[in-house]
């Protein structure tokens, strides 16, 4: 499978579609959620549509793994996290059965659709949960390495899958450390980041105005390599956390637990968040409402010029 022109929901759910079809092991439940790769199967009698009634669904997914069977729930990220987070936390996470829960549209994926929504504090509530593993899908390898091999993992999971075609040139470290890092030769500034964002950044490195600028791209948040984090981060001057998440709903206090664990000093330390509020403006693209926020690739340009 070529993975640099094709879109990163695709890739996920082609190898899910591919799985499902040779085990019979294998469940698929969703809350009236369209996906295109699993159109053909909706009729199956192993793929269920429970509606839009989020706390069945993961009852139903519960019970089914339970029994011993494999079972990915997917489903706008938003409802799945907030509407059903008791039933994730009792019926699969203090069983730690190992449930695959696909949340699509994180961050401002549907920037039309207003603050219901908006994935953009589902990883600080997810986190949370101490049995539940999340991976924040940055790239388009990932995407593919984690859904074809998904049934290797024993542990509930949480998934966010983003949409588009989000390929990096770098080569990803995803066996360990849970972080990749693109280093720059000057090493003064250094961005950490996930997700869509993490592509976003690494748009920019490639300005030779910002030949001093390396990426931490956070994926596997509970699996994080702190020790390496912290040998990485403590050479650099400035750090910028750049998350679509809000500060209180997305990764910024891991961050900033290292900086006070281990007592970092930086001369210069910014966040770039989404707003701690609800976002009531409605935009075709989520680039416009990313620029109406002022967290857009062209505002994290300036600030690293700035800093």
């Amino acid at each position: 499978m070529k993975l640099n022109n094709i879109d990163i929901r695709d890739i996920f759910f082609e190898n899910i579609k591919k799985i499902f079809l040779k085990n019979n092991n294998f469940f698929i439940l969703t809350n009236d959620a369209d996906v295109f790769a699993l159109q053909k199967l909706k009729n199956h009698p192993r793929f269920i549509d429970a509606g839009v009634c989020e706390q069945n669904l993961v009852n139903i997914a519960s019970g089914l793994a339970r029994k011993g069977k494999k079972v990915l729930i997917y489903g706008f990220c938003n409802f799945l996290c907030h509407r059903s987070f008791e039933q994730i936390k009792i019926n699969i996470c203090s069983m730690k059965l190992p449930v695959f829960i696909v949340g699509i549209g994180p961050g401002f994926s549907f920037s039309y659709d207003g603050p219901t929504h908006h994935g953009v504090q589902d990883i600080a509530n997810m986190y949370t949960l101490p049995e539940l593993q999340i991976v924040n899908l940055s790239e388009n390898k990932l995407a593919h390495y984690f859904s074809r091999n998904i049934l290797k993992i024993t542990e509930p999971t949480y998934f966010r899958l983003d949409k588009g075609i989000l390929y990096s040139k770098h080569k990803f470290n995803i066996y360990s450390n849970g972080f990749n890092y693109l280093k720059s030769k000057n090493k003064k500034k250094i961005i950490i980041t996930s997700g869509y964002f993490s592509r976003l950044s690494e748009q920019l490195v490639y300005d030779k105005r910002l030949n001093d600028v390396s990426i931490i791209d956070l994926f596997n948040f509970k699996k994080l390599n702190m020790i390496k984090l912290y040998k990485i981060i403590k050479n650099y001057k400035k750090l910028i956390i750049y998350d679509e998440n809000t500060k209180s709903g997305g990764f910024s206090f891991i961050i900033n637990d290292l900086i006070v664990k281990r007592n970092l000093k930086f001369s210069k330390i910014k966040s770039i968040c989404s707003p701690e509020k609800q976002i009531f403006i409605y935009r075709q693209d989520r680039e416009t409402l990313l620029k109406d926020l002022k967290i857009d690739k062209s505002y994290l340009f300036k600030s690293l010029l700035k800093i």
